[in-house]
């Protein structure tokens, strides 16, 4: 069992605020401000420091957060593991592109087996993540962009980002200069999404932003975003698999900005993960 000053740091390292965290846990401020320096003490390291009027962590509480989440996901393993039952349960989370388009065949071959129950979370990269900290997933599959330092990962697969349009538009099938891209309406997914850091990013690196646009929107749903490109209004970028989810969209490319994106595994303990991992993507 954790002990409660961990837990104490844990929901500190989420609120970033020390009264928020004292309301949380039913505490006192002072009483959360105790168990900190507590833990400072015993590891010989500072864990927060104020930059202004901002609470942060230090380098050293990244280090201690990812070893506790490690440590909580080994516990909650265990627990779940004391629970008799011939059912195999697994808690999965997926971003959104691999959750409505990649692993559906996975899915549908591991409940082929009776004594096999899964829940799949679909929803944005910073949800999922917040979820694996709090041991509420065994593992998330991540596509894009997240920051790899704070949590184990390994590689599932790698996918071309592509162009997206309807397939009446001038651009379907075809490699266009970027300067091109810049006259179009474009729309992303919302600001959390991993996968529109990945297209920012590659757009960034060539002196452009989406403000470079004729007018760009963000819309969080998969479906609405193919209804806007199908009415020949808006293009996007996706990954390719998405682009057969309907048959009036078209693919495009655009010349020197070939983009690949990482389908991730992700995290808190290897071992308890990799386990549930082989269960879904072996069965």
């Amino acid at each position: 069992m954790l002990d409660y000053r961990v837990n104490t740091f844990l929901t500190l390292c989420e609120e970033m605020n020390y009264r928020r965290t004292a309301n949380k846990l039913n505490m006192t401020q002072p009483g959360v401000t105790q168990h900190i320096h507590h833990l400072e003490n015993y590891y010989g390291a500072k864990l927060f420091e104020y930059n202004g009027k901002t609470l942060a962590k230090t380098k050293n509480a990244e280090i201690l957060k990812k070893f506790f989440d490690s440590v909580k996901a080994e516990e909650t393993d265990i627990l779940s593991s004391f629970t008799e039952s011939d059912i195999t349960h697994l808690t999965v989370g997926a971003t959104k592109t691999i959750g409505e388009y990649v692993i559906v065949s996975e899915i549908s071959q591991f409940l082929n087996d009776p004594n096999h129950s899964i829940d799949v979370v679909v929803d944005n990269t910073k949800v999922l993540l917040s979820m694996l900290e709090k041991s509420l997933l065994d593992f998330a599959i991540v596509e894009g962009v997240f920051d790899k330092s704070k949590y184990d990962y390994h590689l599932y697969k790698k996918e071309s980002f592509v162009g997206i349009c309807s397939k009446y538009h001038p651009f379907a099938n075809n490699t266009v200069k970027l300067e091109e891209l810049l006259n179009e309406n474009l729309v992303v997914r919302e600001s959390s999404s991993g996968t529109r850091a990945l297209l920012e990013n590659a757009i960034s690196d060539r002196g452009f932003s989406f403000d470079s646009f004729k007018r760009y929107v963000s819309v969080s749903n998969f479906s609405v975003i193919c209804d806007l490109i199908i009415n020949n209004k808006f293009i996007t970028f996706a990954y390719e698999p998405i682009s057969k989810c309907r048959e009036d969209l078209a693919v495009f490319t655009v010349k020197d900005m070939q983009i690949y994106g990482e389908f991730n595994f992700v995290y808190c303990n290897e071992r308890t993960a990799k386990e549930k991992i082989n269960l879904l993507f072996r069965a």
